[in-house]
């Protein structure tokens, strides 16, 4: 049929054993849990955030996708060559990417569920007038 693929059983096989969802662990603290999992080479972790407080706070040297799964948040990011900060309301279902060098912070303003993912070691690097509004917020619980 044209426009179709086929795949052997072999291959299907050799994919699926090759590529499978691993959960390596999770943490929980007062704003939710994280589960951090890989699948092949790439990370994906699922972030609860709850009501009231912030994720992130931070930026990479790499892309990183977010898709926001459940609830409402507030997103802002800076960019740090041209100091322009950008804040959007965002509702699920929705994917946010971030650019390399982008500063952001994710504050839930409702429960909120989202799928971080990148293909890279994951590495932070503080954004101290972003970190500080996390910190805040889980100091004042």
């Amino acid at each position: 049929m044209p426009g179709t693929t086929s795949f052997s059983t072999a291959t299907l096989a050799s994919w699926s054993s090759q590529m499978t969802l691993e959960f390596n662990k999770s943490i929980s603290d007062v704003r939710g849990t994280i589960l951090f999992c890989s699948f092949g080479k790439s990370t994906f972790n699922f972030v609860e955030t709850k009501k009231g407080f912030s994720r992130g706070g931070h930026y990479h040297e790499f892309k990183s996708d977010h898709i926001l799964l459940r609830g409402k948040i507030e997103f802002k990011e800076l960019n740090l060559s041209t100091n322009m900060e950008q804040i959007r309301i965002l509702s699920a279902p929705c994917t946010i990417s971030v650019e390399p060098n982008i500063a952001h912070l994710l504050t839930a303003l409702e429960d909120s569920l989202f799928l971080e993912c990148f293909d890279t070691e994951y590495f932070a690097i503080d954004y101290f007038p972003y970190r500080n509004i996390v910190d805040e917020k889980i100091k004042q619980r």
